[in-house]
């Protein structure tokens, strides 16, 4: 019977476009061929390559008797394995690779600790989403900061640039860098936030103009520093 919330697999098409898969099924078919719940279109990977099969609430992958074999994190399985979140799953070889998520297995930890949709520790530029860190560029991490300390409010897209890459914004040569940004941002987000089984934190675009962070922010400085530990709560 399917969960309430899934396990996910994260699959990276030529190291660039992304699709998140749900395992919403007891058993779940994986292979080239279009028969198969989930298809990998490679030529290393056979027609039904391997299966995963939920299990007493939890997720065991199977070789369907491939000749270039199923791997999980650099090995080879003999027989079922059951996933982990973070596992990598290779179909014969790392060009079919899958990132394996559950939900379940972080949720109870993420939630007892009531951790925000976002915590930003600006001395350590370090940035958690429900309790979890994620890794963001120089770029990313100044756009996030820049948005987190305009709760609720519409920055525009020159503020945004002004802000991130400290020049003048112009729309011929800059549009292209501020918009892959923001989509890095938000990809980051969402992977962080799909395997704490919560919603994304939300980066709203508003069209011809700019940018707004609509979700709970708490900056923390490190509690390393007595006596002058701040926090601030943003929309709440």
């Amino acid at each position: 019977m399917a969960r309430a919330r899934p396990g996910t697999l994260l699959y990276r098409q030529d190291n660039q476009n992304e699709a998140y898969l749900a395992l919403d099924q007891d058993v779940t078919t994986i292979g080239r061929s279009a028969s198969c719940d989930i298809v990998i279109p490679l030529s290393i990977v056979l027609r039904l390559h391997a299966r995963i099969e939920l299990q007493h609430d939890r997720y065991v992958l199977s070789d369907a008797g491939s000749a270039n074999g199923t791997f999980v994190n650099g090995v080879r399985i003999e027989q079922g394995y059951q996933l982990s979140t973070n596992d990598e799953i290779w179909l014969g070889s790392p060009e079919a690779a899958m990132s394996f998520s559950d939900p379940d297995e972080t949720l109870g930890v993420v939630l007892s600790g009531g951790a925000p949709a976002l915590a930003i520790d600006e001395e350590a530029r370090i940035v958690h989403v429900y309790g979890l860190p994620i890794q963001l560029t120089t770029l990313e991490y100044e756009l996030l900061d820049y948005l987190a300390c305009q709760p609720r409010k519409v920055c525009t897209r020159e503020e945004c640039f002004l802000a991130v890459w400290h020049q003048p914004y112009d729309h011929l040569t800059c549009e292209h860098a501020l918009n892959a940004c923001i989509a890095r941002l938000r990809r980051n987000l969402r992977a962080a936030a799909l395997q704490a089984g919560l919603p994304t934190p939300e980066i709203t675009t508003i069209k011809r103009v700019g940018f707004r962070l609509d979700s709970e922010v708490r900056f923390t400085a490190p509690s390393h520093r007595p006596f002058t530990m701040q926090e601030r709560a943003i929309g709440k």
